[in-house]
């Protein structure tokens, strides 16, 4: 079976944020690896390909609504994947998670409500709170036994000092895919203390057979989740989410948000929706993704831990992002980016926007061919070894 990751594709030249963005944001050299921006190197499902093409093919480009057969999609596939009952009517368009994520903060809360996030988490999470003028609830996750966990004590301590929590599920950056156990301690503390749940899942479906992903909603019927085939068939740029919010009275008041915004799918995200949640040559190339995605997380992995035992990484359970702990090599954030960028020639997502805790991280993107994982490697590897950094 031909692989899906470790196919060449170039992509220089396309206007990639992730290897064009170098050079015209950063003035990065050419030579530089790009392991940052959470896309992979793939080319998508065929079956998307040829369905955008047969859309573009009509030459209609008119403004467009949400499409119903999209949010019967979005149903169908919760409940094949993920043992959710969807009601399709209860599905709303959004133009990317943060945006969604965002226009619910906006319209369920006000200024001065505190909203619970988990660091190290997702830059956004921090900057769109804070750009709403509310207050971060930190509830920093914690390293127990080499694995990330959620300090139920502090969670709880910031539930009620909240209004909502936006809890990452799987996390992005940590890797966790959360227990159906963890995610119940969630729910009781939510009621408890009359918090929303916002639940970003849009990792979840790249979640590696070895784990099992659950929908959060599963336990609470009036959790909200912002979710998207983006990650999971490589079509970000599409701009292509959802927001899945099953209380009539919020989804009002959410929908008044995004009218306010001029929220519209373009012709191309419903028709990426529904081929994406409904070919099954779309799922089955899914199921392929995952796997190699597993097998290559191992790989790098393994490869640090033998190779580069200074350095901490964290094996994830879902997606392409490795979360590495430099510490060891002594370096100031701004001192260990000017080394990676100018010696090592390698381009990461540094530690410190993920919050307070993480200023000795870099967050590496592994979703690419083998041969750039292993040149990167190769890279740190070569100007770590012997390196007195303290």
């Amino acid at each position: 079976m031909k692989s899906i990751l470790h196919q060449p594709l170039d992509r220089v030249g396309t206007d990639s944020v992730k290897w064009d963005g170098l050079e015209r944001w950063f003035h990065v050299k050419s030579d530089v690896l790009p392991l940052w921006v959470a896309d992979i190197d793939i080319r998508t499902a065929p079956s998307i390909s040829e369905a955008l093409a047969a859309r573009a093919a009509t030459g209609e480009f008119g403004y467009t609504m949400f499409a119903k057969e999209a949010q019967e999609a979005v149903s169908s596939w919760y409940g094949r994947r993920h043992g959710l009952d969807v009601t399709p009517e209860h599905v709303l368009f959004s133009s990317g998670v943060v945006p969604g994520l965002t226009h619910i903060v906006e319209a369920l809360t006000k200024e001065g409500d505190g909203i619970v996030i988990q660091s190290p988490v997702y830059p956004p999470f921090h900057e769109l709170v804070t750009g709403l003028k509310r207050v971060v609830r930190d509830a920093p996750l914690i390293q127990v036994d080499g694995k990330y966990e959620m300090d139920f004590d502090a969670l709880e301590h910031a539930m009620r000092q909240a209004k909502l929590f936006l809890l990452c599920s799987p996390h992005n950056p940590v890797g966790r895919v959360w227990t159906e156990s963890e995610l119940a301690r969630v729910v009781e503390l939510a009621r408890t203390y009359d918090v929303i749940i916002v639940a970003d899942e849009i990792h979840a479906d790249l979640t590696y057979p070895s784990q099992h992903h659950t929908a959060i909603n599963r336990l609470d019927d009036r959790v909200i989740t912002v979710s998207a085939p983006s990650k999971a068939f490589n079509i970000a740029g599409l701009f292509a989410s959802y927001i899945i919010c099953p209380d009539d009275a919020w989804r009002k008041r959410i929908i008044q948000v995004q009218n306010k915004h001029h929220v519209l799918p373009t012709p191309f995200a419903n028709t990426a929706i529904i081929a994406a949640y409904t070919d099954v040559r779309a799922e089955r190339w899914l199921d392929q993704l995952t796997a190699e995605l597993e097998e290559q997380a191992t790989y790098v992995v393994e490869r640090l831990n033998a190779e580069l035992p200074r350095l901490t990484c964290f094996m994830p359970e879902a997606s392409y992002l490795l979360w590495i702990d430099f510490a060891a090599l002594g370096l100031e954030p701004e001192a260990r980016k000017k080394w990676l960028h100018e010696v090592v020639r390698v381009f990461l997502s540094p530690g410190v926007p993920f919050g307070a805790s993480a200023s000795t991280f870099e967050r590496l993107n592994f979703g690419t061919s083998r041969t750039i994982v292993d040149e990167a490697l190769g890279r740190i590897k070569t100007h770590s070894d012997g390196k007195a950094f303290v």
